[in-house]
């Protein structure tokens, strides 16, 4: 049979008159034109309740609570649905959030769909189908509309009722979205789709206040900055929303960086770089701009000797430092020619030296772009060597005080022997060759 899910709304001033038909039966949500009842969030105010009864008593009966925190009812409702059509009108600020339980439980193979313990009255593993009013991409449409206006509406009430958010501007908000960018990356990394979830939830939340801000300089307000964006996508893929031809990823950048200077008047190769991007994404900036104008390597392989060039620049520096010291010792007659079996002198460049920042800054350059050409984000690339780093060092830690020693008292070869020791324990990385380490 079927579960029918009737999006009414938030408010009853809102409600979609044909959702009112559905409900009346003049919308057929039933194959079988008579449902006992029509399932309405718990907790529904006055006006919304009395909207749905008017509404569904033309056509059924009584209305019967759900809360959409009841994981037990909520099975049961869909167990129901499998032998009989049942209704549900999706009315109040809780309406999304029932919608999507449902869905989750009536999906095929979900948990809850087990056989009503009557034998016979329900097929073992059956689902309902779903049929839904507004029916397909515009109920679920309807559901997101919902939750930005809510979410719209709190940051208002948060604006005008709060203290603390009663005194910020934008300067005092845009560090926090720095911070929440930066949480979100961190999740993306780690590939923590719970962690991203809500990281992406923080940051929708500053988007909202900015513009809320914004509003109140009569700058714009959320609407016009989705709106705003619409029109950018809409013209930046003439290829999609057009009549031009893009055959590939490289055709369709051409035309973006073509299309900012022809028709958004940007000047200059490095228009609108921001000079406080982290250093890696300025870099990155930099490179995609000259690319754009052709000035770039054509494969990763033909720029990755770079590297070697930039490193063997910066090499120069320390083996001018090593002669310079081995020189300063013969002078001082302190030290006799090296014996066979001795490694030659080591030190390191004057860090005074404005050539030492200079060529380390290539070397740094150099990797970016090779990183570039290869599709790896170098931020992201850089955070995962550095968690990895973290977890080996911790692991090291823990490896040694199993064994009764303290590894920050241990002197550099044993600390070394502890971290590849908690290197060789990782799973392998994906492809199954061993982990890269960041002390490998």
């Amino acid at each position: 049979m079927s579960l029918s899910l009737v999006y009414i709304g938030a408010a009853a001033g809102a409600a979609p008159a044909a959702s009112l038909r559905a409900l009346s039966g003049g919308g057929a949500v039933s194959a079988a034109g008579s449902v006992p009842a029509v399932y309405v969030p718990a907790g529904l105010d006055g006006e919304l309740r009395e909207l749905v009864a008017e509404a569904a008593d033309l056509g059924y009966g009584r209305l019967l609570e759900l809360d959409p925190a009841d994981g037990e009812a909520l099975d049961d409702l869909v167990r129901l649905a499998v032998d009989s059509d049942v209704v549900v009108a999706l009315a109040g600020p809780v309406g999304p959030q029932l919608a999507r339980e449902l869905r989750r439980r009536a999906a095929p193979g979900a948990a809850g769909l087990s056989p009503l313990a009557v034998a016979g009255q329900s097929t073992p593993g059956a689902s309902p189908g779903i049929v839904t009013v507004p029916e397909g991409p515009v109920f679920d449409d309807a559901l997101l509309g919902q939750e930005l206006v809510s979410l719209k509406r709190i940051v208002d009430v948060l604006r005008v009722e709060c203290p603390w958010d009663r005194e910020q501007t934008p300067r005092d908000i845009i560090g926090y979205t720095v911070e929440e960018v930066h949480e979100l990356a961190d999740a993306v990394a780690a590939g923590d789709l719970t962690a991203e979830h809500g990281e992406l939830g923080d940051l929708l939340l500053q988007v909202v206040l900015l513009s809320l801000m914004l509003s109140e300089q009569d700058a714009g307000d959320l609407g016009s900055v989705a709106h705003e964006i619409e029109a950018k996508l809409i013209r930046r893929h003439p290829h999609i929303f057009g009549s031009d031809v893009a055959e590939t990823p490289k055709d369709v950048k051409d035309r973006w960086e073509r299309i900012k200077v022809e028709q958004e008047g940007r000047q200059g190769i490095f228009h609108d770089v921001p000079a406080g991007f982290p250093a890696l994404l300025y870099a990155k900036k930099l490179q995609q701009r000259a690319a754009s104008v052709g000035f770039d390597w054509d494969s990763a392989s033909e720029a990755f000797p770079k590297i070697a060039e930039e490193h063997a620049e910066l090499a120069e520096l320390f083996r001018e430092a090593a002669e310079a010291q081995a020189a300063a010792a013969d002078r001082s007659g302190t030290v006799g020619p090296p014996r066979a079996d001795e490694r030659p002198p080591r030190a390191d460049p004057d860090r005074g030296d404005p050539r030492v920042a200079h060529e380390v800054g290539d070397l740094l350059f150099a990797t970016v772009n090779v990183a570039r050409l290869l599709h790896v984000d170098p931020e992201l690339a850089l955070r995962e060597a550095g968690n990895r780093f973290e977890r080996r060092v911790t692991a090291a830690v823990a490896l040694s005080a199993a064994e009764g020693r303290d590894w920050t008292s241990l002197d550099l070869p044993a600390q070394e022997e502890y971290y590849q020791r908690a290197k060789a324990g990782e799973a392998p990385a994906p492809g199954g060759e061993p982990p890269a380490g960041a002390g490998a």
